[in-house]
């Protein structure tokens, strides 16, 4: 009998299909989806009268969230981890088309477009960054499908019950997924397909524990955005231990923290921050005792 962990990685071709002899990989199709969602759910807070932004105005103010993902990405990619890599070199900050993008990074390059933003057009920063949060979740779990497809941030060794075997780039030389080629070699060991389980806690769980938070419990003024560090941190620092450390890296504080984990420390130092300067203030739309 088959078990599941003689499975292996299912083929799938990074490059969704060509325009013009151009490749058009999962991984871009995925951040023009994670955009889109983040529209969809913006505009219907917007409409809720929880995001202080016109509904007709969100795809305009939804652009710094763009700028921000992508100039903070790469720069925290190339601050976090590029500049550890072998034969780094500086001009790798501009060639995007090999990958490259930190999710820390590309959180710090949001936060810091839409503060000015709202301090340029005296709006609430709360209830901007608590929209924000909750927009952000379903584009995190689409980008880790999309990491799946690749092939890449896999897993570290297991021999579980749904482990696989992941395509063995490196090894090659051959530079990444887009030339992978049928009946190439896969890394000798089984492993945590830690990709999908990102997907399904930094994503599908936060979006539903969040959303309840927000339209549920009737949370906000920055509140949402204070759980959002707070959740992502313990979810991510928790699933970091079955993902293979960064190439370059290896284990980071005390050699048993990956850089990921370092960073989650921060996040969840920030988010508590958030949430105790929440407690000392009270949203101008919440009833006053004895009113």
């Amino acid at each position: 009998m088959i078990t599941l962990a003689e499975l292996t990685y299912p083929r799938i071709d990074p490059i969704l299909f060509h325009v013009f002899g151009h490749p058009v990989r999962w991984y871009g199709i995925a951040y023009v989806v994670a955009f889109v969602a983040a529209y969809l759910i913006l505009r219907g807070l917007a409409k809720r009268g929880r995001w202080p932004v016109p509904p007709e105005r969100v795809a305009d103010v939804l652009f710094w969230g763009i700028l921000g993902v992508f100039v903070g990405g790469r720069l925290g990619w190339v601050l976090f981890y590029g500049m550890h890599e072998p034969g780094w070199e500086w001009s790798s900050i501009l060639k995007v088309w090999k990958g490259g993008m930190s999710f820390h990074g590309g959180l710090l390059g949001v936060i810091a477009a839409y503060w000015i933003y709202c301090s340029k057009m005296r709006l609430s920063h709360g209830e901007m960054f608590d929209g924000l949060a909750l927009a952000t979740t379903p584009g995190i779990g689409l980008v880790r499908l999309a990491n799946f497809i690749n092939a890449e941030l896999y897993g570290r060794v297991w021999n579980g019950p749904w482990a696989m075997r992941f395509p063995d780039y490196e090894a090659r030389g051959i530079g990444g997924p887009e030339n992978w080629v049928e009946g190439g070699p896969y890394l000798p060991d089984l492993r945590h397909p830690s990709q999908l389980y990102e997907a399904l806690g930094e994503s599908l769980l936060l979006f539903f524990v969040l959303r309840w938070l927000m339209l549920g419990r009737g949370m906000g003024g920055g509140r949402i955005a204070g759980w959002f560090l707070v959740l992502y941190a313990v979810v991510r620092f928790g699933i970091e231990f079955t993902r293979e450390p960064d190439a370059g890296l290896g284990y980071a504080f005390l050699g048993v923290l990956t850089r990921g984990q370092e960073l989650c420390l921060g996040m969840l130092l920030a988010g508590l921050v958030v949430l105790a300067l929440c407690k000392r203030t009270r949203r101008t739309d919440e009833p006053v005792s004895g009113a």
